[in-house]
C-alpha cells in the first residue's frame, strides 16, 4: 500500500457520498488508488465501497456554521492527516470543505481539491449567504489546489478566487448519470401506480429532494392547492426525507391536499418513480445543477424548476422543460397548466434527449475527473498511466 496514492473524501454528511460520489470512489480504487471517506455519518456508507477497502471516519462536522462541533472536527481532521498521510483530501459541500481546509492549510506534501456542487451565494441570493460564505470561500481557496465548479456562473464567481501557486480552477458536468440504471425497457406504469393509489389517467409531478428549506417544496404545494379545484387529476409526489417533514405534512393537511399531495419518503425505486411520473420538478431557492432534473431527462420526462443557475443550464423553455422564479407561486400554477392543458410533458424529443444528456453522463465526468487529477500529480516523478497519476 506504501507505493499507492491515498485519498480522502470528505463530506459533511454520508448522504451525499451514497446519493452523488459513490461511483466516483468506486472508479477510483479501480484505478489503483487508495480511497478513504471522512463524514459525519449520518446514513451507513453504501455496503459496496466497504466491500473494496474504503474506510469511514466518522468525523463531527454540522451544517450549521457557526455550530461548535465544527471545532472537533478540525480536530479530528488534523488527527486523520497525522494517522494516514494522505497524499490528496478531495472535500465536498461548504462546511465540510471549510473545516478541512482550515485544519489542514499547513500540511506540507498534501493537494487539496475541493468540488463545488453549488456556491451558498448566488446571483439574486440574500445578503447574508454572501456576507457568510463568500469571505469563507474566497479565503479558504488559498488553501487549495484545485477548484472544480458545476455550473457557469459558479465557474465566473470562482474565477475570482486566488489559488495556492499553481492552482487550477475548473468546470465539470455535474457528478454524471449512469443511464442504463434509469431507463427501463418493461415497466409495469399502470400496475406501479396503481400500487401508489394512482390513475392512468393521473398527470403525475415528482420531486425527488431532501425535505429541507431550500428545497422549497412548499412553492409547489402552494401551487397545488390552487389547481386541487380546477384540475383533479393533478397530482404530485414528494420522494425524501428531513427536517422538514412534519412542517410538510402539516401543510398539506391544512390546504386539504392529503388526496393531491402524496408524501413518501426516501424510496431505493427512484427509477420506477421517475418512470411513472410526466414530469420532475425541483423548486429550490438555489441549486448547483440538479442531478433529478438530469436523471429525469435521461429517461425522457419532461422537467420544470425554478430559475436558478443550475437548471437554467438544463432546461430549454417549453421544449424539454419550464422556469419558473422562486417563490412565485402564480407563476407556478400557470407553468403546471401550461404542461398539462397543452400535454407538453409528451412532446420531448429523442434528439433533445440525446443532445442534453449525452455530456452529463458518468462516463464522460469520469474523464473530466481524470483530467483534473492529472494536473495534480503529487510528485514530480510520477508518470501518467492510463491518463492517471501514479508513483
Amino acid at each position: 500500500m506504501s507505493n499507492m496514492i491515498k485519498i480522502l473524501y470528505v463530506t459533511t454528511v454520508s448522504s451525499t457520498i451514497n446519493a452523488f460520489l459513490k461511483p466516483h470512489i468506486q472508479y477510483l480504487v479501480g484505478q489503483g488508488y487508495v480511497v478513504d471517506i471522512a463524514t459525519n455519518v449520518t446514513d451507513e456508507v453504501d455496503e459496496e465501497l466497504l466491500g473494496v477497502g474504503v474506510k469511514v471516519f466518522s468525523v463531527a462536522f454540522q451544517r450549521n456554521p457557526v455550530s461548535l462541533k465544527n471545532l472537533d472536527a478540525c480536530r479530528q481532521m488534523r488527527i486523520i492527516q497525522e494517522n494516514e498521510r494522505y497524499d490528496m483530501v478531495h472535500v465536498h459541500t461548504p462546511i465540510a470543505s471549510f473545516v478541512t481546509r482550515y485544519a489542514l492549510r499547513k500540511e506540507k506534501n498534501l493537494k487539496v481539491l475541493y468540488t463545488c456542487h453549488g456556491f451558498h451565494f448566488y446571483r439574486g441570493g440574500p445578503s447574508i449567504s454572501w456576507l457568510l460564505f463568500y469571505p469563507a470561500e474566497k479565503l479558504a481557496a488559498r488553501w487549495t489546489d484545485g477548484l472544480i465548479t458545476i455550473n457557469s456562473e459558479d465557474y465566473a464567481v470562482a474565477r475570482n478566487f486566488k489559488l495556492r501557486a499553481g492552482g487550477k480552477i475548473c468546470k465539470i458536468d455535474g457528478v454524471g448519470i449512469e443511464k442504463e440504471k434509469y431507463v427501463l425497457e418493461c415497466f409495469d406504469k399502470s400496475g406501479y401506480r396503481e400500487e401508489l393509489g394512482l390513475g392512468d389517467d393521473d398527470f403525475v409531478i415528482l420531486v425527488l429532494a431532501e425535505l429541507n428549506r431550500n428545497k422549497n417544496h412548499i412553492q409547489l404545494i402552494r401551487a397545488m392547492s390552487l389547481l386541487k379545484d380546477r384540475y383533479p387529476d393533478i397530482k404530485a409526489i414528494l420522494a425524501g426525507g428531513g427536517p422538514l417533514e412534519a412542517e410538510i405534512k402539516g401543510n398539506i393537511k391544512t390546504l386539504g391536499l392529503e388526496s393531491k399531495v402524496m408524501l413518501i419518503g426516501w424510496r431505493r425505486d427512484v427509477k420506477e418513480l421517475i418512470n411513472l411520473s410526466d414530469v420532475v420538478g425541483l423548486f429550490s431557492k438555489r441549486e448547483g445543477l440538479g442531478k433529478c432534473l438530469l436523471e429525469a431527462m435521461v429517461c425522457g420526462k419532461f422537467i420544470m424548476a425554478t430559475n436558478t443557475r443550475g437548471p437554467r443550464e438544463l432546461i430549454k423553455e417549453g421544449v424539454n422543460g419550464v422556469l419558473f422564479d422562486v417563490d412565485d407561486v402564480e407563476a407556478t400554477v400557470e407553468s403546471i397548466e401550461r404542461v398539462y392543458v397543452n400535454s407538453l410533458f409528451d412532446m420531448v424529443s429523442e434528439e433533445e434527449i440525446v443532445e442534453v444528456t449525452n455530456k452529463y453522463l458518468l462516463e464522460n465526468v469520469l474523464a473530466q475527473l481524470r483530467s483534473v487529477y492529472e494536473g495534480l500529480c503529487i510528485e514530480s516523478d510520477i508518470d501518467t498511466h492510463d491518463g492517471m497519476c501514479r508513483k
